[in-house]
């Protein structure tokens, strides 16, 4: 953990701070361990998945359009319109790549060899008290898909195609699953709850009778990661797990 720490102590001192406003920007980075130390730590069952029933999804209309590589200017011309409609800002609008301000730290995590980076994603919301805000839900899928060892021009007809599509396919699997809530009151509060599904989670358990020694391995799907915290703006919040992370950081949305 101590390169994270090492991440979090560097960006403190060179990430911008924005100013005044009544809405938020909000940044996630969610990322697995390579090489998890579980230190001792054993996960028996599955320990539930996070509650989505009050969660929302993100509008990611503005991060699709900047695929096409827009200025700052162009983004936020943007923004403005997709918001126009309502006259103020659109709520839990997905922010494109070139808003991101922990790309220092995305960049770290994939080039170090103790981490993976899964997930990297801002959007923008308002203030709002417990009793409104809403939790944002994210997800990641792992995409495996083969067709076919044969060559491409072996197959010679869209239908061969779909038939070895059908057969050869593998429904997504899923690598994570959560929530993050953001509220505010006199302070900002966070509600994190994420279950992670790494490949492989097996645990040996030693079952002793009277008679004999008994080895039974259980199996855990997922692990989970909950935790409620106090965050201050413009600062690096990292919730940790043996296994896999999730880092945030809030700062003021400027109105445009």
């Amino acid at each position: 953990m101590n390169l994270i720490r090492v991440i979090i102590f560097f960006c403190l001192f060179y990430l911008p701070v924005s100013v005044n406003a009544a809405w938020y920007h909000v940044e996630v980075i969610v990322f697995d361990q390579l090489n998890p130390d579980s230190d001792g730590e054993i996960w028996y069952e599955n320990p539930g998945l996070p509650d989505r029933s009050e969660s929302i999804e993100l509008i990611s209309e503005l991060a699709e359009a900047d695929n096409e590589e827009q200025s700052e200017e162009q983004t936020i011309n943007s923004n403005i319109e997709l918001s126009k409609s309502k006259g103020r800002l659109q709520a839990y609008l997905q922010l494109p790549k070139s808003r991101l301000k922990l790309e220092g730290v995305q960049r770290v995590l994939k080039l170090s060899s103790e981490y993976r980076p899964l997930m990297h994603i801002a959007w923008q919301q308002p203030a709002l008290n417990a009793r409104s805000a809403r939790p944002i839900h994210l997800q990641k899928y792992e995409e495996t898909i083969e067709l076919s060892d044969r060559e491409p021009e072996s197959i010679e007809s869209m239908n061969e195609i779909s038939e070895l599509s059908n057969e050869y396919y593998e429904p997504p699997e899923l690598i994570f699953d959560g929530t993050l809530r953001l509220r505010s009151s006199k302070f900002l509060h966070v509600d994190v709850d994420f279950a992670y599904f790494p490949e492989s989670l097996a645990i040996e358990e030693n079952n002793q009778s009277a008679d004999s020694n008994l080895f039974v391995e259980q199996q855990a799907d997922y692990v989970r990661l909950t935790e409620t915290r106090k965050i201050r703006l413009n600062e690096i919040n990292y919730f940790d797990h043996p296994l896999f992370g999730v880092i945030l950081r809030v700062s003021r949305l400027r109105n445009p």
